[in-house]
This record gives C-alpha cells, sequence and structure tokens, in this order.
C-alpha cells in the first residue's frame, strides 16, 4: 500500500469519525431514557457498519463472511446517506442556537426541545432515505431529438440508446442489470453507448452478477461501444475491457469507429485515468487525425471537462455522465460549481453536449433531487450546410 493511498484513507476516515462524533453530540439529548440508549447503541453499529465491512472485504472473506460483508455494505451504505442528512440537522441546530444567543426573539433550545427536534429530524431523514432508495430503483428514459449533418445524398435516422454510470457492484446485481437490459431492447436501438463507470470497485463482483452474459442480451443491429470512466479503471480498465470483449461489446479507448456508414464515433480514455494506472489520455485532435472527414463525430468521454476542446473541432454530439447531478441534494449544487454542465443539454457553438445523471449509484443507494436515465437518441441526418 503507496503513502498516497495510505494518507488518502486517513483523511476518509478521519473525516468520517469527526463527521459522527458532531452528530453523536447532538443527538446526546436523546441519550438518557432507555430508548434513547438503544439509539446511541444502533447509532454506533451504523457507524461502525460500513468500515468493518471495508476490512472483511480486504482481507478477501468468503463463505459466511461474504454475506456478512455484503450485509455491513448494505447497512453502512445506507446510513452514509442518513449521515449526511443528520449533519446538516447538527448544522442548523448550532446555527439557530448562535442566533438565539444573538436574538432575545428566538426562543432557546433546551434539552427536552433538542431531544423532540432530533426525533422529529430522525424521523424525517429516514423517510428521505427510504423514498430516495425507491426513486434510485426508478430509471426514467429521456428522449433526445438531434439533428446531425451528413455528407450524403440522402437524409436517414438512427436510434441509439445511451447508458452511463452502470455501478455493477454490491446495489447494481444481476436482477438490476437484466431490467437494463430489457428496458434497452424495449427501445428497439440501432446502437448502444455505455459511457464509463460500467463496473463499480470490483471487475470480479460484475462478472460474479452476469454483466457479460446478461449485455450479451442487448440486440442491437450496429453494435454496443463503451469508453472508460474512472471506476473503470480503479477495477482495473483491461479486466473491464476484456469483460466487455466478452458481451460482444467494444470499448473505444482514445479510438474511432465508423458506425453504420453514418457516423464517427470516439472513445476518450477517463481524465482521471492517470491517477488510478498512469493510462495517458490523447488529445480528441490526435484521435481524429486519421479519421475520415465525411462523418459527423460523436464522443463518448465520460467526465464532463474540458468541453471547449470537443466544440473548437465541431463535434457533432458529446455524451458524459459522472456526475450522477449530485444524486443526493445539496450537492447537486457543489456539482453545478465543478462542471460547467452538471446535467443535461448543452449547446457550445456547433456541438451538443449532454451530461447525464447517470444509471446506478456510487456510495449510498440513495438519489434524491435526481431520478436515473437511460437516454433514447433519435439521430436525424440530413445534408449539411455548405
Amino acid at each position: 500500500m503507496g503513502l498516497g493511498l495510505i494518507f488518502f484513507i486517513t483523511v476518509v476516515l478521519s473525516i468520517y469519525s469527526l463527521t459522527n462524533y458532531y452528530i453523536f453530540i447532538h443527538i446526546a439529548p436523546l441519550c438518557h431514557t432507555p430508548a434513547g440508549k438503544a439509539v446511541a447503541v444502533l447509532l454506533i453499529l451504523h457507524i461502525i457498519a460500513y468500515p468493518c465491512s471495508r476490512i472483511l472485504q480486504a482481507i478477501g472473506s468468503t463463505g459466511a463472511l461474504t454475506e456478512i460483508s455484503a450485509g455491513l455494505t448494505a447497512i453502512g451504505s445506507y446510513y452514509l446517506a442518513f449521515m449526511t442528512y443528520a449533519f446538516f440537522l447538527a448544522l442548523f441546530e448550532d446555527i439557530y442556537r448562535f442566533f438565539a444567543s444573538l436574538f432575545s426573539f428566538l426562543p432557546l433550545l433546551d434539552s427536552t426541545s433538542r431531544a423532540a427536534l432530533w426525533k422529529f429530524g430522525i424521523c424525517i431523514i429516514i423517510t428521505l432515505v427510504v423514498f430516495g432508495g425507491i426513486n434510485a430503483k426508478r430509471p426514467r428514459v429521456v428522449t433526445l431529438d438531434i439533428e446531425m449533418p451528413c455528407n450524403g445524398t440522402s437524409s436517414r435516422s438512427l436510434r441509439a440508446v445511451a447508458v452511463s454510470d452502470m455501478h455493477v457492484g454490491p446495489f447494481m446485481r444481476n436482477s438490476r442489470i437484466r431490467e437494463l437490459v430489457d428496458r434497452i431492447n424495449s427501445l428497439s436501438p440501432d446502437v448502444v453507448f455505455f459511457v464509463g463507470d460500467i463496473v463499480d470497485e470490483s471487475v470480479s463482483a460484475a462478472i460474479e452478477e452476469g454483466l457479460a452474459d446478461e449485455l450479451r442480451n442487448i440486440k442491437a443491429p450496429l453494435g454496443v461501444y463503451a469508453s472508460a470512466g474512472n471506476h473503470d479503471h480503479y477495477a482495473g480498465i483491461d479486466a473491464v475491457e476484456k469483460a466487455l470483449g466478452q458481451a460482444g461489446a467494444r470499448m473505444l479507448r482514445d479510438e474511432f469507429s465508423v458506425v453504420g456508414n453514418a457516423f464517427l464515433l470516439v472513445g476518450r480514455e477517463d481524465a482521471t485515468a492517470s491517477r488510478f494506472d498512469g493510462s495517458t489520455r490523447q488529445p480528441l485532435s490526435s484521435i481524429l487525425k486519421n479519421a475520415p472527414k465525411d462523418y459527423p463525430v460523436i464522443v463518448l468521454d465520460h467526465t464532463p471537462v474540458g468541453l471547449d476542446e470537443a466544440a473548437s473541432l465541431n463535434v457533432a454530439l458529446q455524451l458524459s455522465g459522472h456526475t450522477h447531478n449530485g444524486q443526493i441534494w445539496p450537492f447537486n449544487l457543489i456539482t453545478g460549481l465543478v462542471f460547467e454542465k452538471s446535467w443535461g443539454i448543452l449547446r457550445k457553438g456547433n456541438t451538443i453536449f449532454y451530461v447525464s445523471c447517470g444509471y446506478g449509484t456510487w456510495g449510498p443507494p440513495v438519489r434524491l433531487g435526481s431520478v436515473p436515465e437511460i437516454i433514447l437518441l433519435n439521430l436525424k441526418f440530413g445534408l449539411r450546410d455548405r
């Protein structure tokens, strides 16, 4: 284990521990009764669930320990969503108490009031987490009609389906992969795109969930293509590419392919790839240097950064993901500040960008403020303006 990884784990555990300590001292008014003490014990068990699951995974648990690890992962992951809103509630309490000390018209919070606040708050947070867990499993289809230039003598149209951020793993199991494949086939696509983060952390886990076997059932006459995401590199990009190949899908890694004699498809290495395995990302101009010039270009680029590069080369369409649109409110406000476009359509010059909020989840299997999506692209090719 390198020093960089040790430092990262130390920082994450420190933040996790301090956040939970901050929450715990605010819940203290609840803990004076027998029921309150039971709540405190339950909270502690939830706090340690996720770290314990990671430890079991690290030592390569098998048999019964694997089931225990999976259970702890589920408990701990849902707790992460609970922790997020419990932290905000604790912060709200402190802000209110600060202003109450400044302005006499605001009533002070005594122990009874604080206990009542947390009883009500915990009920609301649990309701939000349950709703978010249900919402995360109900994808919608987003339909986009895209006009594509064409140098041919006649117009035509194609149907493409794009999915980003599957995150096959603990919460994207075999049954959900099968549901996704069935939903894709119901849209009768000519071609299918997977825009990165196909797996979550482990290729072996994805194989156990039958990733290749299920994706092989996709019916798309012009093929299935993928680009790499940061999680694919973290899990092992070569193994992910091999698994996709077994499914009959082609991963484009800074490569292009002419699809259906209609458009040129480019798959980019992810912008974060070098952090995980030292992969080098080529400039888009270098990838297109030897490409045929008579086709409109569609780019699959998982992380939506450096958008001006595609716009400067008159790419017709770029599809991205990665952001999850924050996944849990109010983190969408943060992703909106970090990325030029966190979710939806953006037009720059002659280029249309669509950033998907993704199909799966990362961390908590909860979505609040975003809905998982499958993108249906009606690509309409017309004569290029001369």
